[in-house]
């Protein structure tokens, strides 16, 4: 997400900048809090990373 595509590679157009179809919505990955992790010890390693379509 953070290079724009699902391949990982920066793909520029003509004029330099940069193509991206997937612009992520959040900076940091949402993580569980304690509660959760307390009735679900499955969740301490999950990370939500949210990332919006560009037409």
């Amino acid at each position: 997400m953070r290079s724009g595509n699902l391949k990982g590679q920066q793909e520029k157009d003509f004029f330099g900048n940069l193509i991206r179809p997937l612009e992520p919505v959040n900076r940091k990955p949402l993580v569980p809090d304690s509660s959760e992790i307390e009735r679900n010890n499955r969740a301490r390693s999950a990370k939500l990373r949210v990332a919006q379509r560009n037409k």
